[in-house]
C-alpha cells in the first residue's frame, strides 16, 4: 500500500513539474530569478495585460465596424 502511495506521489510530482515548466514557457517572467511564488505573480499580472489587450481589441473592432 505504502509503494503504491509512493507512485501515486511521483506521478503526481511529474505532473506538477511539467505543468510548472510549461507555464514557465508561456509567461514572460518580470525578474530572474523567478521562483514558484513571483511565477505564478507573473502569471496573474500576464493574465491581467491580456485581458486589457483583449478588451482594447474588441473596442476598436466595434469603432471601426460602426464606420
Amino acid at each position: 500500500m505504502a509503494g503504491g502511495s509512493e507512485m501515486g506521489g511521483v506521478v503526481e510530482d511529474s505532473r506538477l513539474v511539467k505543468q510548472v515548466r510549461e507555464l514557465r514557457r508561456l509567461v514572460p517572467c518580470r525578474r530572474e530569478p523567478c521562483g514558484l511564488g513571483e511565477l505564478f505573480q507573473d502569471a496573474a499580472s500576464h493574465i491581467e495585460d491580456l485581458q486589457v489587450q483583449v478588451k482594447l481589441m474588441r473596442m476598436l473592432l466595434e469603432k471601426l465596424s460602426e464606420e
